[in-house]
């Protein structure tokens, strides 16, 4: 399943990343989405970024985009 990203904090993510989260059917767990980063032929960068996220469950893209900004930005969204 396909999803749309529309998100606020997910629309500044990476291309990359936006290409790989797009094709996870949510809800899904830190590994399941670095195993389909891994599948995906994703590069080293997005790999560590994606490594970063904290050991949850996931809902949506703009779940995993609000969790990547709290670790780059060091702020809640």
């Amino acid at each position: 399943m396909e999803t749309e990203i529309k998100g606020a904090f997910s629309t500044k993510l990476p291309m990359e990343t936006q290409k790989i989260l797009k094709n996870i059917d949510f809800s899904v767990k830190r590994n399941d989405i670095i195993e389909q980063a891994r599948k995906s032929g994703a590069i080293p960068d997005v790999l560590q970024e994606l490594g970063m996220l904290p050991d949850k469950k996931y809902n949506s893209v703009e779940d995993v985009a609000r969790e990547l900004h709290i670790i780059y930005m060091g702020i809640p969204a």
